[in-house]
């Protein structure tokens, strides 16, 4: 199941936390989201060191700026509880960063990290050109191809169609939802 599911299936009013397995749904979105979001980000993990509940559990990552953050994930939605890894405690000063709810992480990290935006952007635009030729069934989830570097680099990879030199259409999403593997868009 997609990150983008999961989500909307835990913020759906009424959802019980706890699923099959004994894995919490909360869970399943914070693996889910270690996976989908692997390609833009520097790291990202489900903390080990904090607690974890059916209804609450924690993720680290760190920003391709180098920005490490500390994520809570409740019914509620994503927020950021930390400039830290496995740290719980914001900074007091800055409350709008730390009080702010989000739908999905992806919504998040649009708004924390530009090179987040910039790798989303360019695996979007990619997965679209296959699709485009008509090479929709070789397409991977966006968390299993690997990004080119964030700066410039002028070799190209011998298994992508291009480099991150390579000039691409300036995308800003509005939000980024996951792709469904099933969709298959109309061409007129």
């Amino acid at each position: 199941m997609s990150l983008h599911k999961v989500s909307s299936i835990n913020r759906s009013a009424g959802t019980n936390p706890a699923s099959r397995g004994g894995e919490s749904s909360l869970e399943l979105e914070a693996i889910a989201a270690v996976h989908e979001l692997s390609f833009a980000v520097s790291s990202i993990s489900v903390s080990e060191m904090l607690p974890r509940t059916p209804d609450l559990i924690f993720v680290n990552v760190t920003t391709l700026e180098s920005q490490p953050y500390c994520l809570e994930l409740t019914l509620k939605g994503w927020r950021i509880t930390s400039l830290r890894s496995d740290c719980m405690v914001g900074d007091f000063t800055r409350l709008e960063l730390f009080t702010k709810y989000y739908d999905s992480l992806y919504l998040l990290m649009d708004d924390i990290s530009p090179g987040y935006r910039e790798r989303f952007s360019e695996k979007l635009v990619q997965r679209l050109k296959l699709i485009e030729a008509g090479e929709e069934d070789q397409v991977a989830p966006c968390g299993s191809l690997q990004s080119p570097p964030l700066s410039g680099s002028s070799s190209k990879s011998s298994d992508s169609h291009y480099s991150s030199t390579d000039s691409l259409p300036i995308v800003t999403p509005v939000s980024t939802p996951a792709i469904d593997p099933d969709f298959k868009p109309a061409f007129n």
